[in-house]
């Protein structure tokens, strides 16, 4: 039988013991706590996608070594067009199979998709990226990290700039008054959605800003934009703005009462098309008669 501890020196040693054993129980404790709680990694040392910036373009993606990293305008529906034997070593796709982001940019916006030859490609907010790789001395050589000679070649190459909301468009699109299919250039917002001029608008409206209200920019709907951020092979100079009273619209295209400013290009304003949907790529509304009154896909 265990016998009770009589002399105190023996109990005091009990005590110290128990108590040093209590303050050790509390340290992990608290040391438990605060490995639970500790800060995660800096995402700008650990991301595989980086942002560089230029004097002349902004900001742009690169990976993680600091090559440059483009979009190709007729890549518009999402889906990698670069399939010729001409364009497809001069721009290799690029694939990062765990994105990850740095501070700034959405995780989310990048995305997998495959290739119409099988093979892997990221995309960012829809648009397949990729490589720049010139052809020297009869091979395709990929330009060295730092480098953006592929931006504005043929005026559908650029680099992805994250704050794009006005872009380049490219795709074959059909005349709704005589059913001819041509392959135009144009003007998308920064989710790829068509933007379209209405012919009856002035060309440089000042005294009467729109001639698309009432139910017309219920099927028009504006689009409310004060500061255009586009590719180079767009100027700033063409955008300007218009003071409107904005429709009451419900919807995807975000159209509000009250006075807004409407964006503007080459003294036209700009429209979306509400037939579109609010998709990608979709450009239901080019040469749409109107009750004879014409509109057509923005094309510079």
């Amino acid at each position: 039988m265990l016998k009770s501890i009589n002399n105190p020196s023996l109990r005091l040693w009990s005590a110290s013991l128990g108590l040093a054993f209590l303050c050790l129980l509390s340290l992990l404790v608290i040391s438990c706590k605060k490995d639970s709680t500790a800060t995660p990694d800096d995402p700008d040392a650990v991301a595989n996608v980086k942002v560089a910036t230029s004097a002349t373009l902004g900001n742009y993606l690169t990976d993680a070594n600091g090559n440059t990293l483009y979009f190709f305008a007729r890549d518009i529906d999402g889906t990698n067009t670069c399939t010729s034997a001409t364009c497809n070593p001069q721009w290799p796709v690029y694939y990062e199979a765990s994105v990850k982001a740095p501070k700034g940019l959405n995780a989310t916006d990048f995305a997998t998709k495959n290739t119409p030859d099988g093979r892997l490609q990221t995309t960012y907010k829809g648009w397949p990226l990729y490589y720049y790789a010139p052809a020297t001395g009869g091979a395709n050589t990929r330009e060295a990290p730092g480098l953006t000679g592929g931006n504005a070649i043929g005026g559908i190459w650029h680099v992805v700039n994250p704050a794009y909301n006005v872009l380049l468009a490219s795709k074959n699109v059909e005349d709704k008054t005589t059913h001819v299919v041509s392959s135009k250039t144009f003007l998308v917002d920064g989710q790829g959605r068509t933007l379209y001029y209405f012919a009856k608008d002035n060309s440089s409206p000042t005294t009467q800003p729109t001639n698309c209200t009432g139910g017309c920019a219920t099927i028009w709907p504006a689009l409310y934009l004060s500061t255009p951020v586009a590719p180079s092979s767009l100027k700033t100079t063409d955008f300007a703005t218009i003071t409107r009273e904005a429709s009451v619209a419900s919807g995807p295209y975000g159209n509000s009462t009250g006075t807004r400013e409407q964006l503007t290009y080459k003294g036209h304003p700009l429209y979306y098309y509400a037939g579109d949907n609010a998709t990608r790529g979709h450009a239901e509304g080019h040469d749409f008669d109107d009750s004879g009154d014409k509109w057509y896909v923005a094309a510079p």
